[in-house]
């Protein structure tokens, strides 16, 4: 079974889970997450990018150090490119806007935890061109 873990302090997240086939577990206390996704074998964590506000990209690669197999999604109310760039080299695999996850939910924790990435293909092209510019 998928371990879904998420990070959100509304329903918004689990509700647009609620018809997801994984064992899913929400908390709006981020320690208590780093703690659980340490005992998790490759978890999916659904992240709400409103949860630690200014705090986002430290709280990301905290969770990648914690559990490095970790496939962390940044979900969001349509956040522009640049942000989530900012996301993606902190250590997340993807993107979803809130408003079309509950449509999309079943295949994007299906490929997460499949090991793929959840990012449009021009995403895809501008993390490419920020890899190169390292």
């Amino acid at each position: 079974m998928i371990n879904v873990i998420v990070i959100d302090k509304t329903d918004q997240i689990m509700t647009a889970l609620s018809n997801v086939n994984a064992d899913i577990e929400s908390s709006d206390n981020e320690i208590k997450v780093l703690n659980t996704i340490e005992e998790k074998d490759e978890p999916v964590i659904l992240l709400h990018n409103k949860v630690m506000e200014e705090n986002t990209l430290e709280y990301i690669r905290l969770l990648v150090k914690v559990n490095a197999k970790s496939k962390i999604v940044v979900v969001g109310n349509e956040l522009n490119d640049e942000e989530i760039l900012s996301h993606l080299l902190a250590g997340a695999s993807g993107y979803q806007g809130l408003s079309k996850l509950n449509h999309y939910a079943e295949k994007l924790v299906t490929a997460m935890d499949a090991g793929e990435v959840w990012i449009t293909r021009r995403m895809t092209a501008t993390l490419l061109g920020a890899l190169r510019q390292q």
